[in-house]
């Protein structure tokens, strides 16, 4: 093998093992944002049970199974807080329920992530004894 043949032989192989070694990086990068996006989806989720959990098993209703603003506010202040993870209550009078929303602050550049859900007293099975009566 000539010197010529051996110095493009080594150059063919740094340059198959920089593009190599930058794929392994970016599948791996990927793979971590993966897992961090699936951790604080799960965040989300685990809350927002906890959240129904609580409303379902508190007296926040009022004689004509209507949520009352202020019982469903403290009892979702008194869940612990976890990290960056924010709340915000809209309630809807005429309608007899309110939007929980739940929101995490984004990566740089990404959109936050956010869970919505509509409550109401009967859908967390809260207007039961008023029904019987």
């Amino acid at each position: 093998m000539t010197l010529t043949e051996v110095m493009v032989s080594a150059v063919i192989l740094g340059i198959s093992s920089q593009v190599s070694l930058q794929g392994w990086s970016r599948s791996t990068g990927s793979a971590q944002r993966a897992a961090e996006l699936d951790q604080q989806l799960q965040r989300l989720e685990q809350r927002l049970l906890a959240s129904r959990r609580v409303l379902a098993t508190a007296p926040v209703t009022d004689g004509h199974c209507r949520f009352n603003p202020d019982a469903v506010s403290r009892r979702l202040d008194q869940l612990p807080r976890t990290g960056a993870l924010t709340q915000h209550l809209e309630f809807a009078p005429q309608f007899d329920g309110v939007w929980l929303t739940l929101s995490l602050p984004a990566s740089v550049g990404d959109q936050p992530l956010q869970r919505r859900q509509w409550l109401t007293p009967a859908g967390l099975g809260l207007c039961v004894a008023e029904a019987l009566r």
